[in-house]
């Protein structure tokens, strides 16, 4: 069915598209609504190899997919969209055949695939996008499954072949300086999956880690909740940014966040404050079977500082996660974004540490062509000591090297990511311990044509 619905997506595609002042009037006629389509999307093409350390086994693999979207013809403010995606493994190493030390297989390549069946490469469709929206003229009203608007807790995430995706509905007003986002989401597909799941069955799809006291998580299936509300608020002037979060996620915990940047010139300060508390449904389940524990209030307090001249920019930033608690959200529903978060290293899971991260970049004479580097090292987690560290990890540094080109001219749309990355642990160097997590070298070289 889901092929169907891709193929059916391609030939709607091939229907002449309607010049820019045909689609500002309102059309005549239901078949007019869908001739005069938006039609865009994507094809990717993604390598990714993974040299582990001394003896452990080593990986590589090359996916190739895409996306295409369709957007009708907007009448009385009400419009139809549909997107579908998807992915193939073209050249690979076996996935699948175990480090002879850990016993273990891959991880971050078989995130271009599905981590969900670790022997399908090649049925890896997904209807990423249906719904309909309503536009009113300060903002809009989406129900089905639909794109979200970043936020720095729940996001899309794109770092893969599929990007974590939402269902539900969302509502946003914006003026000319603010901006309200007011959602509740009640089913999800998580990045590097192709199903779609509840909440109650999502959130533990991907690691239950581990409890404050040793024992291994065990919460998948046994949270009951039914979705995610979200509540934001944006101010926004020349020289200020103010923004404020709140994520409820039913029957689990409480997220609030603030957070505030000051431009000057060509400078800028930012601070970020998160607190969580645990809802009271956690209370009542087995100890092993919850996600969050009774009493334990993440904080996070995270700064940065960045000079941002005409073509570089330099930026240091430092996060403190308090003793209060671990800071938890759920990995399937995106990617933590503190000012110290990179690739490959998030704060997520982690209490009484702290992160540090320099960062710089530069953008070359040519538009779309910039080289960044990004220097992060972690403090405080400890291999064994689990009261603060969901995912028992150890300090460690990291060292991002990226090199992005985007083409123009006739090969407009047409971009190039180079992305190095070397992460080292500082104190517990065991197989076991760094097998898929640290002690690597990992490049992933990302092909992409937007149109």
């Amino acid at each position: 069915m889901k092929k169907t619905l891709l193929l059916a997506l391609i030939l709607l595609s091939t229907r002449p598209q309607a010049q820019e002042a045909e689609r500002n009037e309102e059309p005549k006629s239901l078949k007019e609504i869908f001739t005069g389509s938006e039609v865009e999307g994507h094809i990717r093409n993604f390598f990714m190899t993974t040299l582990n350390e001394g003896d452990l086994k080593d990986y590589y693999t090359n996916a190739i997919g895409g996306a295409l979207a369709i957007k009708t013809k907007e009448y009385k403010g009400f419009e139809i969209g549909v997107k579908g995606i998807f992915t193939y493994k073209g050249f690979s190493a076996d996935l699948n055949e175990a480090d002879e030390t850990t016993g273990r297989i891959s991880k971050w390549e078989h995130e271009l695939y599905d981590i969900t069946d670790f022997d399908n490469f090649n049925d890896l469709d997904r209807l990423e996008e249906l719904y309909l929206r309503y536009n009113f003229k300060r903002g809009y009203i989406t129900y089905g499954k639909l794109a979200v608007e970043e936020t720095p807790l729940l996001n899309e995430s794109d770092g893969r072949m599929k990007p974590f995706a939402f269902k539900g509905i969302w509502l946003q007003h914006k003026t000319r300086d603010h901006l309200i986002n007011l959602s509740w989401l009640d089913r999800l597909s998580p990045r590097s999956t192709v199903e779609w799941y509840g909440f109650n069955e999502a959130i533990g799809l991907v690691n239950n880690g581990f409890q404050p006291n040793g024992e291994i998580a065990d919460y998948r299936g046994k949270t009951e909740s039914k979705g995610i509300a979200l509540l934001e608020y944006e101010y926004n002037l020349p020289y200020l940014n103010l923004r404020v979060n709140h994520w409820y996620i039913h029957h689990i915990s409480h997220t609030g966040m603030v957070e505030l940047n000051l431009l000057r010139n060509n400078w800028e300060l930012g601070m970020q404050y998160a607190y969580q508390f645990p809802d009271g449904f956690q209370a009542d389940l087995p100890y092993v079977n919850r996600y969050v524990q009774p009493g334990e209030n993440g904080q996070v307090l995270s700064a940065r500082v960045a000079y941002d001249p005409e073509r570089w920019q330099v930026s240091l930033g430092f996060t403190r996660a308090f003793d209060s608690g671990r800071f938890l959200f759920p990995k399937e529903l995106g990617r933590d974004h503190f000012f110290t978060s990179i690739p490959r290293s998030r704060l997520e899971g982690f209490g009484d540490a702290e992160v540090l991260t320099l960062s710089g970049e530069y953008r070359f004479r040519r538009e779309g062509f910039f080289a960044r580097v990004d220097l992060t090292e972690v403090f405080g987690p400890r291999v064994g000591d689990f009261e603060f560290n969901k995912y028992n990890l150890d300090e460690y540094y990291q060292m991002n090297l990226r090199l992005h080109y985007e083409l123009k001219g006739f090969l407009k749309g047409l971009a190039f990511d180079l992305l190095y990355i070397h992460n080292k642990n500082r104190n517990t160097s065991t197989p076991d311990v760094i097998f898929n997590s640290s002690n690597f070298h990992q490049l992933s070289f990302v092909t992409n044509y937007n149109f």
